[in-house]
């Protein structure tokens, strides 16, 4: 059985922030009846709310529950009762890492108790590549994320710690590592459209 073959959308075009993604406004528009194929998994949100933390605090927090394998971390700023203001935090984590992030909240931020909620996610299908770039002296490979959906190219994220390494190593502002290493992904994608099949597809072919 063979799959419809990948396009590559050659008006996307590199975001301006340093983010190193693609631009909203130029993604590609996608037939409505074009079936769309979900990654789907479950993960767990645990939160919850602080009024006497510093913000050092809370930094710590989220640098800690990142390097420990969370999957995102956040603190919203929020009003509460008697007018004080304080903080939801949030850690995203696997089912199975409830209880060690639990501990890691009470620990960081001295809380009394956490709420714990699971969700089943959906997610666009997306891969991590490895890309040739070149730049000053540079000469290597970056890890870039590419998300597929429909198959078409819907957004390139280059490694933050590949070109931050490389914006030091070669003293370039990191907003144009960011911005060369998009250009550089969409024209490798171009010359090789199979990039864009999921494992599936390729399979099948």
């Amino acid at each position: 059985m063979s799959s419809s073959s990948p396009t590559v959308d050659k008006d996307l075009k590199s975001d301006s922030t340093s983010s190193g993604q693609s631009s909203s406004s130029s993604l590609p528009s996608f037939p409505r009846k074009t079936p769309v194929k979900f990654d789907r998994d479950l993960i767990a949100l645990i939160e919850t709310n602080v009024d006497d933390v510093t913000g050092e605090i809370l930094s710590r927090t989220i640098e800690r529950a990142l390097s420990e394998g969370a999957e995102d971390a956040t603190a919203i700023p929020f009003l509460g009762k008697k007018g004080r203001e304080g903080y939801t935090v949030r850690i995203v984590c696997s089912t199975e890492s409830v209880d060690k992030f639990s501990q890691l909240l009470v620990e960081e931020t001295g809380t009394l108790g956490v709420k714990t909620t699971e969700y089943s996610r959906l997610k666009v299908p997306r891969k991590i590549i490895a890309i040739p770039f070149a730049i000053e002296a540079f000469r290597g490979n970056v890890s870039v994320k590419i998300a597929i959906f429909k198959g078409r190219l819907l957004r390139i994220k280059p490694e933050l710690s590949d070109c931050l390494r490389i914006s030091e190593s070669q003293k370039i502002p990191l907003r144009d590592v960011l911005e060369q290493v998009v250009d550089v992904t969409r024209n490798h994608i171009t010359k090789n459209p199979s990039l864009l099949l999921n494992d599936e597809s390729q399979k099948e072919k």
